[in-house]
């Protein structure tokens, strides 16, 4: 639902992290010199492409290859960073899981799940003083099907226990990624209400709709599917219901009202009295996308 912003130098970073480390298995070897050694014959990458390579390069690299390692042990135990207590997928160095966790928890910024905009993934200090974090890392590619995508950075999205695990799992949302720099979820998809009156009585949920919908084409569709967003989006009527209320106590001018007693602008005031957040904040709240979209609705915006 919401674009991953990257720091710029992202790809070196996180490849210098990957393609340094070193285990036992690998004698005294780099990953990216095993990897040289032994696989990159195979897949007809360069490692960097394959580790670092845009959204758009791993579904080229997918395109390429295909499922022909999908059984293929090797390759999975080589990219696979989860431990398993099979011995067919054990990880051949055991400690890139964590590793990349911790990447991602320091490169990116962590507020609310990137996939829903409803749960927090938030970073957070430890009774040991630790840094913490409550986000999972999806594969928008299936790394069973896909072994070799496993560790690739542009297929990781951090996002919530309910939409990893429980409700996207191993659900394909096509060739649409949060990580991708051309995702415009944001901008094409909108909640609405299809309410004409808003002085309407509006007590409970089942007095109103709410929908996410794309104007002129159904490009997220699948999207909106694999991760159940309606249906998980109607539990949130009760605060379109707040809005909606609010907006009839505080009509435009009362709020110029509250700019004047308040010196703040009138913007300051909105943000104040509905929680707007727009742009490059969006993903630091939960909701905010909701928030935003009923209050372009409430012409808020």
């Amino acid at each position: 639902m919401i674009k991953i912003e990257y720091p710029s130098n992202i790809n070196q970073a996180y490849y210098n992290e990957i393609a340094n480390s070193k285990g036992k298995a690998f004698n005294g070897k780099s990953f990216e010199a095993y990897y040289n050694h032994h696989y990159k014959s195979k897949l007809g990458y360069e490692l960097k492409e394959i580790l670092c390579g845009d959204f758009e390069q791993l579904l080229a690299i997918k395109n390429t290859l295909g499922t022909k390692y999908t059984k293929d042990n090797s390759i999975k135990k080589f990219f696979n960073y989860d431990y398993s207590s099979s011995d067919k997928f054990k990880p051949l160095l055991s400690k890139l899981q964590p590793k990349i966790s911790k990447f991602i928890q320091d490169n990116l910024s962590l507020h609310t799940c990137y996939y829903c905009n409803v749960e927090l993934i938030n970073t957070f200090e430890g009774i040991d003083k630790k840094t913490k974090n409550s986000f999972t890392l999806d594969h928008v590619i299936d790394k069973g099907t896909y072994p070799y995508l496993a560790l690739s950075l542009y297929n990781f999205v951090p996002s919530c226990y309910v939409c990893n695990s429980k409700v996207k799992r191993t659900n394909s949302i096509d060739t649409l990624s949060p990580t991708n720099k051309d995702f415009d979820f944001k901008e094409r998809v909108k909640f609405k209400t299809f309410l004409n009156n808003y002085n309407l009585l509006i007590e409970n949920p089942n007095d109103i709709e709410l929908w996410l919908i794309e104007d002129f084409s159904n490009k997220f569709d699948d999207y909106i599917q694999a991760l159940n967003l309606n249906n998980r989006y109607k539990y949130h009527k009760d605060k379109v219901i707040e809005m909606i209320h609010k907006r009839k106590e505080y009509p435009d001018s009362r709020i110029e009202e509250l700019s004047n007693l308040t010196q703040k602008t009138y913007e300051e005031v909105k943000h104040d009295l509905f929680g707007i957040y727009r742009g490059a904040d969006l993903h630091k709240r939960p909701l905010s996308k909701l928030i935003t979209d009923i209050s372009q609705e409430l012409k808020l915006l």
